[in-house]
Order: structure tokens, then sequence, then C-alpha cells
């Protein structure tokens, strides 16, 4: 069966032609450039200085923790290293941040981090034992050194304002000291792409040298010459080292308007009712805290319009966040005639009457929603590609989208066999672990180098 013509026009709106993925990649690149001169007081993408001089080379060896706060999920993490040529082991342990949480006090929000730290640690009967902790905090945040980080806006649906313009270090620091007998240090913090960055040049080697997060959000990093972050005074800030990693807090490109004439009437409605209007655009057309909500919109239309269920009102599609990011990856892991995931999700929406002719427009609307977001962080990726210049990369990718989504990886494979630079050989590698484990390993190089 075909798809129907008005919901065909309406998947036509979220496809971008090969032309104007080039001419977005041109202008994220552009970006990049006047980001490293004057940050965010010119150009729609900050390139963050985060003060990390090295990646990890596998010959780091001790016992090291990672704190990693990223979006619903808090994730700490034991590692210890053993040296070249031997497997490290990993502990994990995620405990689910609340709404409440989200949205309440910066102190609650750092002693919940603390109390999840201290019952992690009894576990291994380390909590007298000085272990270095490794901080990912994915917000954006001007860093002062490696162990400072001071919070410039929240994303991923985090709003507590008494913490904006603090050093969050400080703030978890002082948590640390109120309410618990550990001596654990902050040697390191990090957003997650740089914590991801580091995990992937831990397994993949040196020609690991992007880091791309395509999670709630989407975010990257990579390794950068420190003498091209022109708007860095080295020498002012007792910064030796030649080279740095750069977080280019590229969802924020398009809040100037250079993504508008892409934007559908669903994504201009998910702006609207966003905690951040007009910001984090990249985010909201790529990631996973929206990519549910976008289905849910377009299938309630779709509804309205009498184009699905046979008209049938859905009383739960009428309510945000009903449709959560997991049912795509539910919906597109199953076979292209196999609709039993779509069945039982139209159940659990209490859909009264739906058939096989609905679940394919549902498969169609995610499929459609997928394949814009990978072609965008494409886009996205091969603008680093071409801003560092080198002949062979290896690009760390991870998140939940890399992680749970079945075809998302592959989605995002043919957008850059599509766009990339025909003289550069890239390979896009996954991270285990991720962020939390390249904190602990970022903990581990600030130990070696004794910063």
């Amino acid at each position: 069966m075909s798809l129907p013509e008005a919901v065909i026009h309406t998947l036509r709106c979220f496809e971008i032609s090969r032309e104007r993925l080039a001419k977005i990649s041109e202008e994220i690149q552009k970006e990049f450039t006047e980001g490293l001169e004057y940050g965010s007081a010119k150009s729609s993408i900050a390139m963050l200085p985060s003060y990390v001089p090295a990646l990890p080379d596998g010959t780091e060896t001790g016992k090291y923790v990672a704190i990693d706060l990223s979006g619903k999920n808090l994730r700490i993490l034991l590692l210890q290293l053993n040296g070249t040529g031997k497997e490290p082991t990993t502990t994990i342990n995620n405990f689910i941040v609340s709404n409440a949480i989200m949205k309440g006090t910066g102190e609650q929000l750092f002693n919940f981090i603390v109390n999840c730290l201290q019952k992690f640690l009894k576990e291994f009967n380390l909590e007298e034992a000085n272990l270095p902790i490794g901080f990912v905090f994915s917000y954006p945040c001007e860093l002062l050194s490696i162990r400072s980080a001071r919070l410039l806006w929240w994303t991923k649906g985090f709003d507590i304002q008494d913490c904006l313009q603090k050093d969050v270090v400080e703030l978890l620091q002082e948590a640390l000291e109120l309410n618990m007998s550990t001596k654990a240090q902050i040697k390191a913090v990090m957003n997650d792409t740089v914590g991801q960055l580091a995990s992937a040049a831990y397994k993949y080697g040196p020609e690991c040298t992007i880091g791309v997060v395509i999670g709630y959000g989407c975010n990257s990093s990579y390794l950068e010459d420190t003498a091209k972050i022109k708007k860095f005074n080295a020498k002012a800030c007792n910064y030796p080292h030649d080279k740095m990693v750069v977080v280019t807090e590229w969802e924020e490109f398009g809040s100037k308007g250079e993504l508008n004439d892409i934007l559908t009437s669903f994504d201009k409605e998910i702006d609207e009712a966003s905690v951040h209007k007009g910001q984090q655009i990249i985010d909201k057309l790529t990631g996973a805290l929206y990519l549910g909500e976008l289905v849910r919109r377009m299938l309630s239309q779709f509804v309205i319009d009498g184009l699905l269920f046979g008209g049938t009102q859905v009383e739960k599609l009428e309510y945000p966040e009903s449709f959560p990011t997991k049912f795509i990856s539910e919906i597109l892991s199953e076979e292209e005639d196999s609709f039993k995931n779509c069945r039982r999700i139209c159940d659990e929406l209490e859909v009264a009457n739906h058939g096989s002719n609905d679940y394919r427009i549902i498969r169609a609307v995610c499929h459609t929603v997928s394949q814009r977001s990978a072609a965008i962080v494409a886009a996205a990726i091969c603008a680093l590609l071409r801003h560092i210049d080198h002949r062979k990369v290896k690009i760390g990718v991870g998140g939940a989208l890399i992680q749970f989504h079945p075809t998302y990886h592959e989605l995002l494979e043919a957008q850059m066999d599509m766009q990339a630079p025909l003289n550069v050989e890239w390979e896009l590698v996954p991270a285990d672990e991720g962020s939390a484990k390249g904190a602990a390993l970022i903990a581990a190089v600030a130990e070696k180098l004794k910063l």
C-alpha cells in the first residue's frame, strides 16, 4: 500500500536537498572560525575552550571515578586502569534525576548527586580512598580552568535558575564537603562530548580527534591547535600546551535564523513550547529529547486530517510527551512487514481502531524524522572534518540515538557518505561507556600531567 498523498506531502517538508545541506555545512564551518576568534559575542557556535590539553594514550593506571550528569540520567562509574595493552575494568550505576530536581534548586541537585555518589562508593568500601573524580556536566559552561566551569545556560530540560553564572565544580565540591566523609577530589570538569572523545581516543588511538554525542541533544568536541583558538590567551592563562580540546556547542546554530527555511510548522510548535524559545535549534531538529514529541505532533495532525485511525480522536496523543523517542526505536527495530511493536504502542495509546495502513504511516513518520536528524548531524560533522583538515579521522559517536535507535548509525553513515569531503578518510566509531568512562580517563590524564 502506498501512503496517502497528503501524508507524502507532509513528509516531503522534512527532506533537505543535497545543495541545502552543503550550504548548512559551509555556514557551520564559518561559525567555527568566528567562534574560535570571538566566541558567542559574534558566532552562534561558541567554541568553548575545555582546558583539556591531551587525550589518554593507554599508559594510564589506577582507580578513578566519574560523575556524569547528562539529561535525566546521572551515571557514576568506577574505572580501574591497568596500563598499556591491558583491558580496564568498569563498574557503573545509573540514577534517574526527577523532574522536580531538574527544575528545583542548585542545593537539591548537588545534594542528590553527592547522595548517589555516597551510595556508590559505600558499595565498594571506597569512601576513604581519596579517588580522583572526573565530572561530566553536559551543559554550556565557560571554563576558567580544567577544574572550574561557570554555567552559562541550561539545556536538556533542566531549568535551575540559582545555578546560572555559578561555578558548578565549586557547588559540587561544597556539597561533597557538607555531605560526605569521602576525601574524593574533582580533578577535571568537562562536557559529555569531551568524555565521549576521551573514551573513543583511548580505544581507537590518536586518529580519533572528534567526539560527537547524539543523545537528548547534539553536540561535539575535537582536538584543536591552541594557536588557532584566537580568543584564548594561553600565556595569560598559564596554559603551556600546544593542543586543547574545544567544545563546539553547535546546538545553538540556527538561533540567528540560519535554519528558518527548513523548519516545518511542527518544529515551530516544538520551539514555541520549549523552555528556551529560539535557542538550541540543532537539538530540536536532531535530539532524542524532541524527536518523539515531533512524531506525536505529526500523528496528532494526521488524526485531525482524517488520515490516521479513521480520524477517530486519540485522547492520549493530545498530551505532550505521550509518544517518547523510545517508541521510534521500537517501531523501526522491526522488519518492514512486521508491526507487533507498533500495534502494542497503539494499544498503549488507547487507540480505538488501528490497522496495517496506520502502522505504515507511523513507521514512515518515525523514519523521516530520524533521517532528517542524521542529515543535519552529518552536515555538522562534515563541517568539522573540513575545519580540522586531517586526511584520516576517526569520529567517536555516542548518545541515546546511537545506542538505542536501531537504524540511526546506518542513516548517519549514509548521510556522511553523501556529504563528506572526498579527500578525507573517515570512520564513525562507537565509544564504550561513552562520556562517563571518558571523564574518568580525563581525571587520569590530569593526574599524569600533574594538572
